[in-house]
């Protein structure tokens, strides 16, 4: 099996401004980066058979042996277990009519590429949300999401981390904060080896793709075939996995509750679970990112304003109309991300 290195782990924004010839794809991205700021710190890397991504990962090691002179012990051997994780397929058409982008204020390609971005924009965000909650049993062409995988939905894992100390309500009203670590050997997105986005000088692999078919007569949505126009149809696909190498680069704090607060049995977001989850990184924390939704980040927010507080602090990154706050804890980038729910269902 091939031996990725690490330059191959990269974002999606630079994995597309290497590859992109005319830069139109990059640029769109750079954009949805700004409002996403999830996708400035996912690393990806192309699936190594195809559409899948194998791999084996480490479940115990060599322990060793004292021994004294003269005296043996027995072999020992690690034990590894292979992994292999598919990639699924996000798909999206877009037909703009060609008057409408002729007659558009700023221009027909302007007119074009803002189309492009609310596709991508939206296409993104399910991304995201089946980062987390794409369940792969229910519907065989999703991908299987952190909070459907075993190590992290149930309070017997070593990566789960408990809010309400074993004393949750039933309520589906709980969210829950994730440090996950990204990079070489840790968690990656994957995207198909080979897939073919036509661009300017031939055919590449990107994770996300935008074929121009340039113009075509259509058929106008909702009508019978006797009603067409010309427009530019633009078809976008999306490609990913998620390959998680080990499995200790993901921690959930979860069970915070968002409503009904009593402290009883349905408790507010505290630090003590995330301290313990700061305390288990691995590879000294090399990578890591707190993803946590719109809730959680204003609770941060709070929290870094409050003085005398020592966990969480807070500054600005990028300048003018770019520039974002930045929470962090512990030293440690929070990033908020909106398709983590307030509806997570109680963790046991």
């Amino acid at each position: 099996m091939a031996t990725l290195d690490l330059s191959a782990y990269l974002t999606i924004s630079e994995i597309l401004r290497r590859e992109d010839p005319d830069g139109r794809l990059a640029e769109i991205v750079d954009v949805l980066s700004e409002e996403n700021h999830i996708l400035d710190y996912i690393t990806w890397i192309q699936c190594n058979n195809g559409v899948y991504h194998e791999d084996t990962r480490a479940v115990s090691e060599p322990s060793g042996a004292e021994r004294a002179y003269d005296e043996g012990i027995a072999a020992e051997a690690g034990i590894t277990e292979k992994v292999t994780e598919p990639t699924c397929i996000l798909s999206g058409l877009s037909e703009v009519d060609v008057k409408k982008a002729r007659n558009a204020p700023e221009g027909e390609g302007a007119f074009r590429n803002q189309e492009d971005s609310f596709f991508l924009k939206g296409m993104t965000k399910t991304l995201v949300s089946r980062l987390f909650d794409g369940n792969r049993e229910t519907d065989s062409r999703q991908i299987t999401g952190i909070n459907n995988r075993t190590d992290y939905n149930t309070l017997s894992s070593d990566y789960t981390f408990d809010n309400a100390n074993g004393n949750a309500s039933a309520t589906v009203n709980k969210t829950s904060v994730y440090f996950i670590q990204f990079g070489m050997k840790k968690v990656n997105l994957t995207y198909p080896r080979g897939g073919a986005a036509m661009s300017g000088d031939g055919i590449s692999s990107f994770p996300i793709k935008l074929e121009d078919y340039g113009k075509s007569i259509i058929t106008q949505a909702g009508t019978s075939e006797a009603k067409k126009l010309p427009a530019y149809p633009t078809w976008f696909d999306v490609d990913f996995g998620i390959f998680i190498h080990d499995p200790r680069c993901i921690k959930r704090v979860v069970n915070i509750s968002t409503s009904n607060i009593d402290g009883v049995d349905d408790f507010a977001w505290h630090e003590d679970p995330m301290i313990d989850a700061y305390n288990q990184l691995e590879y000294g924390g090399e990578g890591v990112v707190i993803l946590c939704n719109r809730t959680i980040f204003a609770q941060a927010m709070k929290r870094a304003n409050e003085k005398g507080n020592a966990y969480f602090t807070m500054d600005t990154e990028g300048e003018g109309p770019f520039a974002k706050p930045v929470v962090r804890f512990q030293g440690i980038a929070m990033v908020r991300t909106d398709k983590i729910t307030n509806v997570q269902a109680t963790i046991t």
